[in-house]
């Protein structure tokens, strides 16, 4: 029973970290974080400005920001506002800001991003910013908290974005990059063109790819859509620079047709064809 006992409170100590609601607004004791920093009922309103900034992130993200920059003058830029702040700076395309606000909220207080969707922005800000090292260092972070994420589908976007980065930015990383799609495999959710063009170009790299009368399995190049460029999208992936055209022409060799017989068998130039009658 003691077992089962510890497991539960780890469990529950696990999902409160991974909250987005910022440690000092979760107790009600008034002993420590915010409730000292201000008085009662602007730390009360300061909370009340980020629960609201979080609810609204998803559809309306000027109305987050517009909520972190309120949270920010009552109590200061603290790295709680700074991560609700760089994700809506995400969100409505400036991703260097992001990257920006959430480095500095991890300089100041790392706990922040034990949050797993704050950590999947903060990876995504970084590869849209051109942060290639820094990207692949919060990928690999993500994906061991990943299945803290309790949308199937982010985490599969997780998982198809380490291997992406991890691919374009890590010598022979095409063994990491195949683990993580893996994973991946096992709940596609209507992603199976992403992931197996990227297994495709991670066996590629590795110089074991199948040969190429294997490629006609893989999806066609339009199941992939059309995310926009360096680009925040909740409905792509985002990859690294360059790499979306890569699998888009790599699934397009499965829908060239081999060369007819004919064109293979042309006369040598200067033959007349009159000599074979």
């Amino acid at each position: 029973m003691f077992p089962l006992v510890l497991a539960v409170v780890f469990d529950l100590t696990t999902a409160a970290q991974a909250s987005p609601r910022p440690r000092e607004c979760r107790g009600a004791t008034g002993n420590d974080g915010i409730w000292l920093r201000v008085q009662a009922a602007d730390a009360q309103r300061y909370c009340e400005l980020l629960a609201r900034g979080y609810a609204r992130l998803v559809q309306t993200p000027q109305e987050a920001l517009l909520a972190a920059r309120s949270a920010e003058a009552l109590a200061g830029p603290l790295a709680a506002v700074r991560v609700l702040a760089g994700r809506a700076n995400l969100r409505l395309g400036d991703a260097p800001i992001a990257y920006q606000l959430l480095q500095q909220a991890e300089a100041s207080d790392p706990q922040v991003f034990a949050d797993p969707k704050a950590l999947h922005d903060y990876a995504r800000a970084a590869s849209l910013a051109g942060k290639a090292p820094e990207a692949v260092r919060l990928y690999r972070l993500l994906v061991s908290r990943v299945a803290l994420l309790d949308d199937p589908r982010e985490r599969a976007f997780a998982q198809i974005e380490a291997a992406a980065h991890v691919l374009a930015h890590v010598e022979k990383g095409a063994d990491e990059a195949l683990g993580y799609l893996a994973h991946a495999r096992q709940e596609p959710l209507g992603l199976a063109a992403w992931i197996d063009g990227l297994r495709q170009l991670a066996l590629k790299q590795s110089g074991r790819g199948p040969a190429r009368g294997s490629l006609a399995a893989l999806p066609s190049p339009t199941a992939l859509g059309k995310p926009k460029a360096a680009s925040f999208s909740a409905e792509f992936p985002v990859l690294p620079a360059g790499m979306f055209e890569t699998l888009e022409a790599l699934l397009a060799e499965r829908e060239r047709p081999p060369a007819p017989a004919a064109a293979r068998a042309l006369p040598a130039r200067g033959e007349s064809r009159g000599k074979a009658r």
